[in-house]
């Protein structure tokens, strides 16, 4: 089962999660770093950036919004500002999104990536108010392809719901519930008291009512979840 640890204080909370993420990026052999986009993440990247990490570790996305890195939504464009701009050292990283004009075109170049990264030795995760992780989104009709194992890729394309979640960004790429489960450990931030409730409901529900809930399903103990609530976050 995946453990919460709550912070009132950001920096303490922050200091945790970094002290997680070395702990698991501590590897001799080539391993991944998958990462997650939005808000949340952004100061938590600029200090693992600043503490750098073993030229054998490749990071990689989560998922991506099929956007240029031009484009303020890109996620891609976010790592670069925030984890590799500052990084102590150098750190490869591989983009998720590809030339071709959709995601679903570009399935079989970007599973042929991801089979060929190293296996993820942490996957940071995120969860927006509607319980969405990565791109899995409970209205996309790509949902159960992607939110479920056994469906044999290990990223998928989803066209997302157009609502004040997703905005104008509805075509995506997200990894699978089979690409997450090879991960050996995982992050998951949470901001704030009300999106604490959210998920604290989404755990006690039956995994499958959420996409939350299929991730920590999906990852049991290996998911380590911080949320960092009240006035000092």
């Amino acid at each position: 089962m995946a453990t919460i640890d709550a912070f009132t204080d950001k920096e303490e909370g922050l200091a945790a999660m970094l002290a997680m993420a070395q702990d698991a990026l501590n590897v001799s052999a080539p391993a991944s770093l998958l990462l997650s986009g939005g808000s949340s993440p952004v100061t938590f990247y600029e200090r693992l950036g600043a503490a750098g990490m073993a030229d054998t570790i490749t990071t990689a996305l989560v998922d991506e919004r099929w956007v240029d890195m031009d484009d303020a939504g890109s996620n891609a464009a976010l790592v670069a500002r925030h984890l590799l701009a500052v990084s102590a050292t150098a750190v490869h990283f591989e983009k998720m999104k590809t030339a071709h004009a959709t995601p679903h075109e570009a399935e079989a170049e970007v599973n042929a990536l991801y089979e060929s990264l190293p296996r993820p030795a942490l996957s940071v995760l995120g969860m927006g108010p509607d319980s969405h992780t990565a791109s899995w989104f409970a209205e996309a009709r790509e949902y159960e392809a992607v939110s479920t194992r056994g469906h044999g890729r290990l990223v998928g394309a989803v066209t997302a719901p157009k609502n004040d979640i997703t905005g104008a960004y509805q075509m995506r790429m997200t990894i699978t519930a089979d690409m997450l489960d090879r991960s050996a450990q995982a992050l998951l931030l949470v901001i704030g008291e009300s999106r604490l409730d959210i998920l604290r409901s989404c755990l006690a529900a039956a995994p499958s009512a959420s996409p939350i809930g299929r991730a920590a399903d999906i990852l049991g103990a290996r998911l380590h979840i911080v949320a960092l609530t009240g006035d000092r976050t």
